[in-house]
């Protein structure tokens, strides 16, 4: 454990590998493992490393999850995508208001939007293994169970990245 300045207070900070609480995502439901986290008087900050490689890896886990996709992640799959509300909306062949109401919760969305979304952005990004897998392994599973599965981001010694823990 080592002990800085903090840029903003002043005070000391300390700094700990640990998993941080991915917020910054805009989900609530993503952690990475064992990174540099500093923590002062004024909040808590962390060395996110890679972090589109971890956006990348945060969609994929979204795309095979085996549970309905909430309005965060919805959101996160089509800012992903770099996509505005009103073209996806188009995609998804719905108005733009349908799609504020899915991404903010106040309707459902349907199991077959579900799986559009879902297909639509592993197409988009070029995710050719997880379309074979959402097609023949995770579209069958999706059940309406409990949506807030925990996901977590690890990177091995290389750097490279897997989501790990409920996600799989």
């Amino acid at each position: 454990m080592d002990n800085h300045k903090c840029l903003h207070c002043g005070k000391e900070y300390q700094t700990n590998i640990e998993d941080y609480h991915y917020l910054e995502s805009g989900l609530d439901n993503f952690w990475i493992r064992e990174i540099e986290v500093y923590r002062c008087d004024c909040g808590e900050s962390a060395a996110i490393p890679q972090p589109l490689a971890i956006s990348k890896e945060i969609a994929k886990c979204l795309i095979i999850k085996t549970t309905p996709l909430t309005g965060k992640e919805i959101r996160f799959l089509r800012k992903h995508m770099t996509m505005k509300a009103i073209e996806f909306a188009k995609r998804i062949g719905v108005d733009n208001a349908t799609v504020s109401r899915w991404e903010n919760e106040k309707d459902p969305h349907s199991p077959i939007a579900d799986r559009f979304i879902r297909l639509s952005c592993a197409v988009e990004m070029g995710y050719i293994d997880e379309v074979k897998q959402l097609l023949n392994e995770i579209f069958p599973e999706i059940t309406p169970a409990n949506p807030s599965t925990h996901f977590y981001i690890s990177a091995d010694q290389l750097g490279r990245l897997s989501c790990s823990q409920a996600c799989r």
